[in-house]
């Protein structure tokens, strides 16, 4: 099978609209592309889960969220401006001047962020993020009755989509973190597919991790897997102003996937992936987590009553803005990491393997 970057996947999967709590065009995306392998299920809550070689053992999950940041449309004034509240960690310092599109009933209708003038705001104020509620939307309404005609309060709100091939295999859009997360593990589930080992492998795209995990909190309770991987963004070290010792290790762009090493790691599935990634001359960046990953993988790590759980980072630039870069070599590699990870859990796998030894 084809090992190649497939950049155009990735596109189709950033410019779908899916911000937390409203997946569904994104997972579309998913759809489509899981019924070239598998036959993907969808919940009630929104996630979706496909698997390759079912009945196979041991159980393995690879996982990732496919919701964005976003914001969601709380009040339209007299004249028709839109006021909003965020979903999920958006910088206020990043809203003024932004284009947006408000994801309507009828459709997508354009709109940009606004507030006060710099000149108009009393001098000791200047500099400072203006709060959520000094900023709104303007998409060109007359009044409230005109801007009623196309959005509606409730409405999902996603920074406009844009997808830019860089130079060195960089890539820059929204919504990388965590869409990288997705192309890797749908990537990871069909290079496994083409070759399966012993394992049977699910692959699951989550819901809502960027407001309450709620997608993970209820595959928790569905999935009893013998181990999982979570695949999520991490924050690149490799940009001014990010000191790597104060992240918990280097993440550089190019430098390949990072593995997570703590508490939400398992021991023997560390070693095992770091062992396949040399063997498959994968450059791997350990990154410390001495704590929380606040990821999915706390959620998930509970189901069946525990499991082996490990994270698996993309570095990301400039996370939670409307403008993340990734490098679409590091993604690849991930998934040829997993696949490759997986068929070795499926030749030493054997009850009890993955309880830690002294």
């Amino acid at each position: 099978m084809n090992t190649e970057p497939d950049v155009a996947f990735l596109r189709d999967l950033v410019m779908a609209a899916g911000p937390s709590g409203f997946e569904q065009p994104a997972q579309e995306v998913v759809r489509r592309r899981l019924a070239g392998v598998a036959a993907p299920e969808t919940d009630v809550l929104g996630n979706v889960v496909a698997t390759v070689n079912a009945g196979g053992a041991p159980g393995v999950v690879i996982a990732a969220h496919i919701d964005q940041i976003g914001l969601q449309v709380t009040w339209v004034d007299e004249h028709g401006f839109l006021y909003f509240e965020k979903l999920g960690g958006v910088d206020n310092a990043l809203l003024a001047g932004r284009a947006v599109a408000i994801q309507g009933r009828g459709g997508t209708v354009p709109g940009v962020i606004g507030k006060r003038p710099t000149h108009m705001i009393p001098e000791a104020e200047r500099g400072k993020a203006a709060a959520v509620n000094e900023h709104w939307i303007d998409i060109g309404a007359r009044d409230r009755d005109d801007a009623l005609q196309r959005v509606a309060c409730g409405d999902p709100i996603v920074f406009e989509p844009h997808f830019v091939e860089l130079g060195g295999h960089a890539v820059a859009g929204r919504a990388l973190d965590d869409r990288a997360g997705v192309y890797v593990v749908i990537r990871a589930l069909e290079l496994y597919a083409a070759a399966p080992g012993r394992a049977a492998l699910t692959a699951l795209s989550t819901v809502q991790e960027e407001t309450r995990f709620m997608g993970a909190h209820v595959q928790a309770r569905r999935q009893h897997p013998e181990c999982l991987v979570v695949v999520d963004a991490e924050f690149a070290t490799d940009q001014p102003e990010v000191e790597p010792r104060k992240a918990g290790g280097v993440a550089a762009l190019g430098g390949g996937p990072t593995v997570g090493r703590g508490g939400g790691s398992n021991s023997v599935l560390f070693e095992l992936v770091r062992g396949v990634a040399e063997a498959e001359g994968i450059a791997l960046q350990v990154k410390a987590f001495p704590g929380d990953t606040q990821t999915d993988n706390e959620w998930l790590q509970t189901a069946g009553g525990g499991t082996a759980a490990l994270n698996l980072g993309m570095p990301v630039r400039y996370m939670h803005s409307p403008h993340e870069v990734t490098n679409i070599d590091d993604l690849e590699a991930a998934a040829r990491l997993l696949a490759a990870a997986v068929r070795r859990i499926g030749e030493v796998y054997e009850p009890g393997f993955f309880t830690p030894k002294v």
